[in-house]
């Protein structure tokens, strides 16, 4: 049984790019120059900020997917929003309170 080439292409690329920055922060001779150095910090901000932003949609889509097929919230998220709005009357009551306190001479 053999891996299919584009497998282990696959595999080599991604060795090779983690190869790199590993390289970088250790200080191997060829890779310890500043630039290279920056440059690894820079690509890998990028690559956390793309992971970051595709991570963050589909979190969004299996949620709005799950609220949207199933049409009701499960308990737990009922007893947040209840929450949430305890807090918030609580929120609006405090601020009454500050108003008539300020008016008062």
């Amino acid at each position: 049984m053999s891996l299919p080439k584009r497998y282990v292409v696959a595999i080599a690329i991604v060795g090779l790019l983690t190869l790199v920055p590993a390289l970088a922060y250790m200080g191997v001779p060829p890779f310890n120059n500043t630039a290279i150095f920056l440059g690894v910090n820079a690509a890998s901000f990028f690559i956390l900020l793309l992971f970051g932003v595709f991570g963050g949609a589909f979190v969004g889509m299996v949620l709005a997917h799950r609220i949207l097929a199933n049409r009701e919230f499960t308990p737990y998220e009922r007893t947040v929003i209840e929450s949430l709005a305890e807090i918030r009357d609580r929120l609006d009551a405090l601020e009454k309170r500050s108003e008539l306190l300020d008016r008062k001479p």
